[in-house]
């Protein structure tokens, strides 16, 4: 091809007026493989561009084409399409719109879970026995939550391997974003519902008491061990997760977490 340089300069202004993106229809969301891959690692979007790149790239070339053969017809060029490709292929991306398809996903469900040093509890554990799962996480946690509704939701379905938790829903980027940014500590709104759940078993409580004030959880507490840790983890991450075992996550509400 030969152009002229001020042709040159409409036609790259007339791909920038035209930039190529790909629509998502209402089909179109993220498998839990997908969002796992987003949640793995700080470079996990990443890796999620180039999956979606290799399994788009012939609708991808579609596009192009497309843009290519409007360029023929407006600019009465005497070429194919594959002519005017390789020669504007540096102003060809096609942006793969991934904000849209994280978008058409929806909320997700994430857990703030308490971890402690004497490992988890079982249901028949006693909740005022000291040196125990349930007395040290209740220390913890007491800044927001009363101790009746804390024994309400152990005393209707902690399972054995149970671990107390906080439940919210967010969208996947605020949750990917508090997952890589919590450092220091982690702020629970009043409204929050809590409960106990084993992704081991498979099971849980019914989850319908909520903080009864905002409050803040250090990552980990002064003078603790590596184990007695606050924990952000994805419903998705869980080997068995809400909607395994309720049938739904409908029934957890949007939360304001947030974490330093």
């Amino acid at each position: 091809m030969k152009l002229s340089k001020e042709k040159e300069k409409e036609i790259i202004k007339f791909i920038g007026d035209n930039s190529l993106k790909i629509y998502w229809d209402y089909n179109d969301y993220l498998s839990k493989n997908q969002i796992k891959k987003i949640l793995s690692s700080e470079g996990g979007l990443f890796d999620l561009e180039e999956e979606l790149w290799e399994y788009n790239i012939d609708y991808m070339c579609d596009i192009e084409y497309e843009l290519c053969k409007n360029i023929i017809d407006e600019f009465d060029l005497n070429e194919d399409e594959e002519d005017v490709r390789e020669y504007f292929l540096d102003y060809l991306g096609v942006d793969l719109n991934i904000k849209e398809l994280i978008a058409k996903t929806g909320n997700i469900t994430g857990l703030v879970v308490v971890h402690s040093n004497y490992d988890c509890c079982n249901s028949f554990d006693n909740t005022k026995e000291p040196y125990s799962y349930l007395s040290e996480v209740f220390k913890r946690v007491k800044t927001g939550v009363r101790r009746k509704d804390y024994e309400f939701e152990f005393y209707n379905g902690a399972y054995g391997s149970s671990l107390f938790c906080f439940v919210f829903k967010t969208d996947i980027m605020t949750f990917r974003d508090l997952k890589y940014n919590f450092k220091n500590s982690i702020t629970i709104p009043k409204g929050t519902q809590f409960g106990f759940f084993s992704s081991f078993q498979g099971a849980g409580s019914v989850f319908e008491k909520t903080t009864y004030r905002n409050m803040t959880l250090l990552k980990v507490e002064p003078n603790e061990t590596e184990y007695d840790c606050i924990n952000l983890i994805a419903d998705v991450e869980q080997s068995y997760n809400l909607i395994d075992v309720y049938g739904s996550d409908r029934f957890i509400n949007e939360q304001d977490i947030t974490v330093n």
